[in-house]
């Protein structure tokens, strides 16, 4: 029976084709349109975590510096963040790393007499390069023993040894900056981001000194922050909680700090790539409802154009939910065919967007919304059984004796 319904509801959409494609073409563009734009939402909210994720991402906590500006806080505590605040937050539970760092923008560099370059000049303790997942690419890191002995040695990025030493390699190769020579000891490796999360420094323009050099020997001690980097982001509301208890104890009571959750700024961006594709979803729907409706439009003229045909089956015995289910395999049908034909299509595109996508920068993570297809196909299937009903039912309904007169 099913498979009967199903070769006269082809045979009846292939008797009149270009009406069939003008209504099977209305389906598939709401199909198509789910499919590429879903797809591409969770392409850009992908892209969006790895890069974040590549620095520590979901998983940072940090402790930022926010002086007091009342006189009886100062008079109790009036030191800021401090090397001991880093040490007390890597002792909390679900702390993997914790270490500090501070950022002293646009500082003028000396490479020589000639040779001059603005960086971004950033002090970090052990743990800070590996925390945000950035390798030496020739070189090596600081010492233990020379970030002790207050060591005046620094690393470069890629950027500024590229642009500062050209082809010549530039470890050993002092740098002047805070008005004092540091010896090149390493190279970090290129970093391309496709979002470029500020952390307080140009990824591609900046000199690393140890942290302890620049707060014992260059009296560089404002703007220190300490970086955590939890289990996982699961973990972080409890380190908050205990690490601003702590450092609060620490202070005295004073509250010249505050916390940062990277995973609530991660999860606000996925909040927003969510209600873009509910809107996505939504404008396809309208598009999908204006496309049932010429369903129902073709339906109702195939149920006009028909009626002998339909007093005919019913002379011959067919019931009611036989002429019933014709008509709605009918609409189904038609529905169906515009929605796979939609999904096909949306899914060429979005290969496509993503071939581009990905030439254009390397970082994108190409997926396919499988949300977005089983709505798609789930959608136009419904939208067939939900305007097709009305003819369908105006067809069961008819009478034998006035169909046989037309």
């Amino acid at each position: 029976m099913f498979r009967e319904i199903i070769k006269i509801a082809l045979s009846s959409l292939m008797g009149h084709k270009f009406r069939s494609f003008l209504t099977v073409l209305s389906v598939t563009i709401g199909a198509f349109s789910i499919v590429v734009m879903m797809s591409l939402a969770e392409s850009g909210s992908r892209t969006l975590a790895r890069s974040v994720e590549e620095i520590g991402g979901a998983r940072l906590v940090w402790w930022v510096p926010e002086p007091s500006t009342e006189m009886r806080d100062l008079s109790r505590y009036n030191k800021g963040i401090t090397f001991e605040d880093a040490r007390l937050i890597a002792g909390l539970p679900y702390v993997q790393r914790a270490t500090s760092m501070a950022t002293f923008r646009q500082q003028t560099a000396y490479f020589s007499a000639d040779n001059t370059q603005k960086l971004d000049v950033v002090a970090v303790l052990d743990g800070m390069l590996e925390g945000l997942t950035w390798p030496i690419a020739t070189g090596r890191k600081f010492l233990p023993q020379e970030e002790a002995a207050y060591a005046r040695v620094c690393i470069l990025t890629d950027g500024v040894a590229r642009l500062m030493f050209q082809s010549e390699s530039p470890l050993g190769k002092y740098v002047t900056v805070l008005g004092k020579p540091y010896q090149v000891v390493g190279v970090l490796k290129k970093r391309k981001m496709l979002m470029q999360v500020g952390l307080g420094f140009d990824w591609d323009n900046s000199i690393f000194i140890p942290l302890t050099t620049a707060d014992k020997r260059e009296g560089q001690t404002a703007g220190k922050v300490v970086v955590a980097f939890t289990e996982s982001a699961d973990h972080n509301p409890t380190v908050v909680s205990l690490g601003n208890a702590a450092i609060l104890a620490r202070h005295n009571g004073v509250g010249d700090f505050r916390s940062i959750n990277f995973g609530e700024i991660v999860g606000q961006f996925n909040q927003f790539f969510s209600i873009a594709s509910l809107i996505v979803g939504i404008i396809a729907g309208i598009s999908l409802l204006a496309g049932g409706i010429g369903v129902m439009n073709i339906m109702l003229v195939s149920v006009t154009e028909r009626i002998r045909e339909i007093g005919i089956r019913k002379a011959l015995g067919a019931s009611i939910s036989n002429i019933l289910l014709q008509f709605l395999g009918e609409a189904t049908v038609l529905s169906t065919v515009g929605g796979l034909i939609g999904v096909g299509l949306g899914l060429v595109v979005t290969f496509g967007a993503h071939q581009f996508l990905v030439h254009w920068s390397e970082f994108w993570v190409g997926a396919y919304s499988s949300l977005g297809i089983s709505l798609a196909l789930g959608v136009t299937a419904s939208i067939g059984l939900f305007f097709g009903a009305v003819p369908a039912w105006q067809a069961a309904r008819l009478d034998i004796v006035e169909c046989l007169r037309r």
